[in-house]
């Protein structure tokens, strides 16, 4: 199982830097220091804000192409699929950010480090520090985490960063026993985001 996510973060790590290319040579790009910009900077600066959007947007109109490319690790041992953040969340997660990280002094790439992210549950089950020691052995550049909660959700997080001008990308690994746990996690966090949706457009709850 290790080969197999090996080989999935050799290929990340290149449609990545190819992506950010396409990126930077866009209509939307702005060079922006997502490391000395921080995340209350988005509440008073829209352009700035704009931005974040304008990633998600150039993700979109790549995203059949993502998503045809990440289906190919699909196998015996492993489901792999891939999302780009919706508009809505990205403003959900600024404002959760502002309210209970610190008052959201925090840097922008902290805050939106997974404006798209590719997931991978492995039916032979990786432990962290299986996956940690690949890491650290094999690529010095990637960013890798226990993002497991108490109660619920357990996974290691994967983060793909070229500099502090470009979005990062996340990299989900999940096992499959803890599919279930972790998706009801995930309802939680989105019952949450919908609350605060109809909060801040006028519905009722």
């Amino acid at each position: 199982m290790l080969n197999e996510l090996n080989n999935l973060i050799e290929f990340i790590q290149e449609e990545y830097l190819q992506f950010n290319n396409k990126w930077r040579n866009s209509k939307y790009f702005d060079k922006i220091n997502l490391k000395n910009t921080l995340v209350k900077d988005l509440k008073e600066n829209r352009l700035m804000l704009d931005v974040a959007f304008n990633y998600r947007e150039f993700i979109n109109e790549n995203n059949i192409q993502l998503m045809k490319d990440f289906k190919q690790f699909n196998s015996s041992k492993a489901k792999v699929s891939s999302r780009a953040k919706t508009k809505n969340s990205i403003e959900y997660k600024i404002e959760n950010y502002t309210k209970n990280h610190e008052n959201g002094e925090l840097p922008i790439n902290k805050c939106l480090n997974d404006l798209f992210g590719i997931r991978i549950i492995c039916k032979e089950e990786l432990t962290y520090n299986q996956i940690k020691e690949l890491v650290e052995n094999q690529y010095e550049n990637l960013k890798c985490i226990d993002s497991s909660k108490k109660v619920g959700y357990k996974a290691t997080h994967i983060y793909f960063k070229e500099d502090n001008f470009h979005f990062q990308w996340e990299l989900q690994i999940w096992n499959e026993k803890d599919e279930q746990n972790n998706i009801k996690s995930h309802e939680k966090y989105k019952q949450d985001y919908v609350i605060w949706e109809k909060e801040n457009r006028g519905g009722k709850i």
